[in-house]
């Protein structure tokens, strides 16, 4: 019997072939400097079709520290690998609320950053609060592209949602943005509220893909045999993965919320971690948890300091490495995002002097990330001309 004919060749145009090219490009520098080359280099480069896949292929990395309310971007400054994209938002007015609706009485304000998108929920004018009270008193959300001013309004929550969580038994509230249950869409996305009761938590989860809110209930005795959400809080909240950590801030273990499966779980920490609230949760390798620790190997603030980077394998964490740091620092470990963990750094001799370090999750190399103070959300992107709409 005859061997059968080979398949024919897989055609592919010109621009499919150029594309091609282009992902092959080590940095997003040097891929923004070939769509200046020409028209035809730019038309493709800037497709939102192939940015989407760029973006898939070459997360965001960590640029700055942005306060959308304030309308402040605290950039990544050079020497460091993040500076070259920062400085494409140099005076860019990331505030949404000048194309957002305005309601009498109420204004905008960010309750989170996440992906490109913000969430802002509307509060009454006249009340001065924390970002805490601030989630209590959303009666109304939005989720907000800065870059290309597009906004989606949300639908408020069904009464017999709420009806879930008598007033009485409401302790506090949890809203933020998680990935979209369409990993293969881009443009989805979902808001969450995390709503820790007396005798129970209640996760409100809205989606992008239906349009709709709907709710599920966790027991608290079913997430761990010692978990008290009443007594025990749940604070610093990050997302490692496509998983959600809190640490209760007086018990000796991260709750996990799998944003795939929607289950909740509890992990033990190491058994000195009491003694040190100092750490992040990063993704390590082949999806597992890791953890950068803040140590101060001194009896002051003045250190010397160093990081401890550990992994869980097998329900035990394990130190992989240990990262010494100048001794003239104190640092303070500020958040995980694009890939990097931004660490505050300071000395007891000029305290109000501050600089920025990150440290590369995959690598552990510490860089100067910049000088000076700031407060808000990590804020990761690629340079803004390489920017596609996220709603």
């Amino acid at each position: 019997m005859a061997a059968p004919p080979p398949e024919p060749p897989i055609l592919r145009t010109h621009d499919e072939l150029l594309e091609e090219i282009f992902l092959l490009l080590p940095t997003a520098a040097d891929l923004a400097r070939a769509s200046l080359a020409c028209a035809s280099f730019r038309r493709l480069i800037t497709g939102h079709a192939f940015l989407r896949r760029y973006r898939t292929l070459y997360p965001p990395p960590l640029i700055g520290v942005l306060d959308v309310d304030d309308n402040t971007f605290f950039p990544a400054q050079p020497p460091h690998p993040s500076a070259v994209a920062a400085r494409t938002f140099t005076g860019f007015d990331f505030s949404c609320s000048s194309f957002l609706p305005s309601t009498a009485g109420r204004t905008w304000r960010a309750i989170d950053l996440f992906d490109g998108r913000v969430l802002l929920g509307g509060a009454p004018e006249e009340r001065t609060c924390d970002l805490e009270h601030l989630q209590l008193l959303v009666r109304e959300l939005a989720v907000c592209d800065p870059v290309f001013h597009r906004y989606i309004l949300l639908p408020g929550v069904p009464g017999d949602l709420t009806a879930l969580v008598p007033e009485p038994d409401l302790l506090d509230m949890d809203t933020f943005l998680a990935p979209g249950d369409d990993e293969e869409d881009p443009l989805s996305f979902r808001v969450m509220c995390l709503v820790r009761c007396r005798r129970n938590m209640l996760l409100l989860v809205f989606s992008s893909v239906n349009g709709q809110w709907h709710a599920l209930t966790f027991d608290q005795w079913s997430v761990s045999g010692t978990f008290d959400p009443y007594k025990d809080g749940l604070l610093n909240r990050q997302l490692v993965g496509r998983c959600f950590c809190w640490h209760p801030p007086f018990l000796n273990k991260l709750l996990l919320l799998e944003t795939r499966s929607m289950e909740f779980s509890a992990i033990s920490l190491p058994p000195e971690q009491p003694q040190c609230h100092n750490f992040v949760i990063v993704e390590a390798a082949e999806g597992m948890l890791g953890m950068l620790t803040g140590i101060n190997d001194g009896h002051n603030d003045g250190g010397p300091y160093r990081l401890v980077y550990s992994i869980l394998t097998n329900n035990q964490w394990h130190s992989q490495n240990v990262i010494p740091l100048p001794e003239k620092y104190g640092v303070i470990l500020f958040g995980v995002a694009g890939g990097y963990v931004l660490m505050q750094a300071y000395t007891t001799s000029s305290p109000e002097k501050l600089w920025f370090f990150s440290v590369d999750v995959m690598t552990l190399q510490v860089e100067l990330f910049g000088e000076g103070s700031c407060s808000g959300e990590l804020y990761a992107s690629l340079p803004r001309l390489l920017c596609a709409p996220t709603i």
